[in-house]
């Protein structure tokens, strides 16, 4: 293996395709791109980790781990436990799109949770939401991110954020520390308000090629280029959406008062349910059964009403866990149980496969898994649902949409057009960008972390959960 790089960046392109990316490249739209990350003309393809919505899906990248394993199994989740605690939803519900996501993820996070710091004790962010073991300086965009996300929700001009996170990523360039994560938003906002592949939405992929040109100039000027490692990533795809499905609306019909977060009015008190869309793609859905401070209901109470929910054109799967340790997964024809065991799962298909696989091992490692799924409509399915569940936040259901449909129907500031959140491909198939040779076959995204590490040179902190893809 060559020197070690001296330094690193990443970059991640919230809600970028891969296939877009591929489409572009091949076009030769995307000439600075693949001048220096891709000049054989191929973007690496790798698999987000589940929930595949944005917060969550980050962590991966900056901890190495699943964010269930860290507790977090959504942008929004509810918590039984600090509910029967405290009886108040606005300590029980939580959601990582307010101005104290960085406080909370920082806080809620699993104690012992690897971090960039640990790695990177320099490291700078831009636009970041999990700073734990960073100085307070680390977070470059603590007061600007404010003014320019507001700015982009006011004015619709998301590609000027990405300007900002250029600006701001450049200062610390200058600054010199070794290792830089950014974060650029535009692709998942303009894909949410047009469509992720439409021309408005490339717009976006088209503009990161000109960042992409501009930071190795950069580079070069300083004399770095050679010596810095650069990573561009992003943390989820998004499908086109035309319809709405009022999912909350449905589970209330079946079990009564039902909260519903970002829909207003929604009850505070007395509810029996809670219905959370993530990327609106997928939800946890929450049953109160004999009181919040009893536990998980039973599933038998709920998973016949799960089923039936399949009825619904616009909706892919539901998930719960069994009395018997089990997670089981209904699809359209069938029903699937997995666990995880020593080394890997298990996975028994009862009648037809809910995600359409062929036949697979009953026992799997995690690396077979993902090569035997990879290349299917549902990359590495099974294992990103078992990671999801590690969570005790995550919901007693899940449910999630087919492409087209999502699961909310209230008023957002802007129509959706975009979702995401789900298990299909065109949500978690993502691009990985690199100005070092990765090992070839299907990867994950919480690889990402420890591939910069062995890159760097670096130590491994204890607990990284992701496979260095260092051929």
């Amino acid at each position: 293996m060559p020197a070690p790089f001296r330094r690193a960046i990443f970059m991640l392109f919230d809600g970028a395709r891969w296939d877009v990316f591929q489409q572009l490249l091949d076009a030769g739209e995307l000439p600075r791109i693949r001048q220096h990350l891709a000049p054989d003309g191929r973007v690496h393809r790798a698999v987000a980790c589940f929930p595949t919505v944005s917060g969550p899906a980050h962590l991966p990248f900056m901890t190495g781990c699943y964010p269930g394993t860290l507790g977090a199994p959504g942008i929004y989740w509810f918590d039984r436990r600090i509910q029967a605690a405290t009886g108040s939803v606005f300590q029980s519900v939580r959601s990582y799109l307010t101005l104290a996501k960085v406080r909370n993820f920082n806080r809620d996070l699993a104690p012992g949770t690897p971090n960039l710091a640990a790695a990177w004790p320099d490291v700078r962010y831009v636009f970041g939401w999990y700073t734990r073991g960073s100085p307070h300086g680390a977070l470059m965009t603590r007061v600007t991110k404010i003014t320019s996300f507001v700015r982009g929700f006011l004015t619709k001009d998301w590609l000027r954020c990405d300007d900002d996170a250029e600006a701001v990523q450049n200062r610390a360039i200058d600054l010199g520390g070794s290792f830089v994560f950014s974060v650029f938003p535009s692709p998942d906002e303009l894909g949410h308000r047009f469509g992720p592949t439409t021309d408005e939405t490339r717009a976006a992929y088209l503009k990161m090629d000109g960042i992409i040109g501009r930071l190795f100039d950069r580079l070069a000027r300083r004399g770095e280029a050679d010596s810095t490692l650069v990573v561009l990533s992003s943390d989820h795809g998004q499908s086109p959406t035309h319809t709405h499905f009022p999912l909350d609306r449905t589970v209330e019909a079946q079990f009564g008062k039902t909260l519903a977060y970002k829909r207003w009015p929604t009850p505070t008190r007395g509810f029996e349910a809670v219905v959370l869309p993530n990327g609106n793609g997928m939800a946890n859905v929450y049953f109160r059964g004999d009181g919040w401070d009893q536990g998980r209901p039973d599933a038998a109470r709920f998973s016949g009403f799960a089923q039936g929910l399949l009825a619904n054109e616009a909706l892919d799967h539901v998930a719960w866990r069994g009395s018997d340790g089990w997670l089981v997964v209904a699809g359209h024809g069938g029903i699937a149980r997995m666990r995880e065991v020593a080394g890997g799962l298990e996975y028994v298909v009862d009648g037809h496969d809910p995600f359409d696989y062929g036949p697979l091992p009953a026992t799997m490692d995690p690396e077979t898994a993902l090569r035997l799924t990879a290349d299917t409509p549902y990359p590495d399915a099974p294992w990103g649902l078992l990671t999801w569940a590690r969570s005790p936040r995550a919901g007693d259901l899940l449910v999630t949409s087919k492409v087209g449909f999502d699961l909310r129907d209230w008023f957002e500031y802007q129509e959706p057009h975009g979702t995401h959140g789900g298990l299909h491909a065109e949500h978690s198939r993502v691009p990985v960008l690199c100005n070092a040779p990765l090992a070839d076959g299907p990867m994950r995204t919480v690889d990402v972390y420890p591939t910069m590490v062995a890159l760097t040179g670096r130590p491994l902190p204890p607990g990284v959960e992701g496979v260095s893809r260092v051929p």
